[in-house]
């Protein structure tokens, strides 16, 4: 077969369905299939179960990079060049963290115990973050090889949504029956031991859904249906977990998703207000079936409130005693610890995390750290803004892949969900499929 042909055999794989599946769609489903292993092991939050998700994530990459056709598909990537060496530079500063050549000296509780160290408070958890962080590196470079032919991503995008809709309705038959234990009684966790964890996943599967759902519906395919269910399960599930931050990070993230669409002729004018009646109905429908949770926990903000800004007011004068390095990644923990007054005991005692992303990642990375990692997202994205608008293909999937990295964005000023590991690679894996997608597929 000459090559026109193949190239055209490979583009018609799959093109209408999940079945028959496009040439090589097994790497996509290798990476989902870790990934949801890993949301069935509490998020992979043990170090153990971390580092196992890793570990199977780089062996996905090495059977990548050992198959022709796909190993070809990465090459061909371009533009990545900036957000990779701001990915190394924060490599860089944590194992420069390590050391005690670091600004200010290392920090006092080394010479307190008689030991070399450097700015980290905690060496160990510092070297398994370091790991970690080239694990998401190895899902991005996944989802790159997923994303570098068309009706492979679709293939991807599809298979996500659908993974994760029977992944909510697992979680809330589940939680339900009491076959899995809800740490905060009748708000929907799934197993990840917090609702807004598990909101902000479900809220993000709940974009790519509504993305997803666009083109098969519009052409009428029968694979509309299917996906529009998957979309109704997933918005219930948000509700369910209850959580605030989550619900408005999906109304951002769907706001953003139509923002796109009329930027880029997807929406008219008149099908955009159609459009949007629509959801008013269907957001008032959701609420009645299961947005009580919600509806409650919003006229409890003003007495949650103050005590988020009381967290973020300690951890963040802890930042500014350590602004450059900060206290060594994975350190959050100690370091709370050390915090702990008799004035602030109930405040700080049970926090495994600042209930905010970036706050989070200054404290523990410093602005060396933080600030290389905050530039790698948004060049990455900024990179698949330029792709959307230039594309006339695979528009929708795109402009969803966007809104959905919005609701993280927006989640992570009151959250902390990416600190789990099987969240933090499920949204490395689909920006790297977002940053191929993007390019197209006719690289020749």
């Amino acid at each position: 077969m000459s090559g026109g042909g193949a190239r055209a055999t490979e583009r018609a794989g799959g093109a209408d369905g999940l079945w028959p599946p496009p040439p090589r769609a097994w790497a996509p489903a290798a990476a989902l299939l870790v990934i949801q292993a890993a949301h069935l092991a509490y998020g992979a939050v043990v170090g153990d179960a971390a580092l196992a998700m890793d570990l199977a994530a780089a062996t996905i990459l090495g059977a990548i990079l050992l198959t022709p056709a796909l190993r070809e598909d990465l090459l061909r990537l371009t533009g990545l060049e900036i957000a990779g060496a701001l990915f190394l530079a924060v490599l860089a500063a944590g194992a420069w963290s390590l050391t005690p050549w670091v600004p200010g000296g290392p920090h006092p509780v080394w010479t307190y115990v008689g030991l070399r160290g450097g700015a980290t408070v905690d060496r160990s958890a510092t070297i398994v973050e370091l790991v970690k962080l080239m694990g998401l590196a190895c899902f991005f470079l996944i989802g790159a090889a997923a994303g570098a032919r068309d009706e492979r991503a679709r293939f991807a995008v599809r298979i996500t949504v659908l993974a994760g809709a029977l992944f909510g309705l697992w979680a809330i038959f589940a939680g339900a029956s009491g076959a899995i234990y809800q740490t905060q009684g009748r708000r929907l966790e799934a197993l990840f031991l917090n609702p807004n964890t598990a909101g902000n996943l479900f809220a993000a599967l709940f974009i790519l859904a509504v993305a997803a759902f666009w083109r098969p519906a519009r052409r009428r395919e029968a694979g509309a249906y299917l996906l529009g269910t998957a979309g109704f399960v997933l918005a219930v599930t948000v509700l369910n977990t209850g959580s605030r931050g989550a619900v408005l990070a999906a109304l951002v993230g769907l706001l953003t998703l139509f923002g796109l669409r009329f930027a880029t002729g997807g929406v008219k004018p008149g099908r955009a207000f159609a459009a949007g009646l629509a959801g008013v109905v269907l957001l008032t429908v959701l609420v009645a079936l299961a947005g009580d949770r919600v509806v409650a926990r919003f006229f409890r903000t003003e007495v949650d409130a103050p005590l988020r800004y009381a967290i973020w007011d300690i951890h963040w004068r802890a930042f500014l005693e350590s602004p450059f390095l900060g206290y060594g990644l994975g350190a959050f923990e100690p370091v709370n610890r050390s915090l702990l007054t008799g004035a602030d005991f109930a405040t700080l005692a049970n926090l495994r995390a600042p209930l905010n992303l970036y706050l989070q990642w200054l404290e523990e990375g410093g602005l060396f750290a933080a600030v290389p990692m905050f530039l790698c997202v948004a060049a990455i994205m900024l990179g698949v803004l330029r792709g959307l608008l230039r594309r006339s293909r695979m528009t929708a999937l795109l402009a969803g892949l966007l809104a959905m990295d919005v609701v993280f964005i927006v989640h992570g000023l009151t959250d902390s969900a990416l600190q789990s590991p099987s969240i933090a690679a499920f949204w490395a894996w689909t920006l790297g499929l977002q940053a191929a997608l993007a390019q197209g597929s006719s690289r020749r």
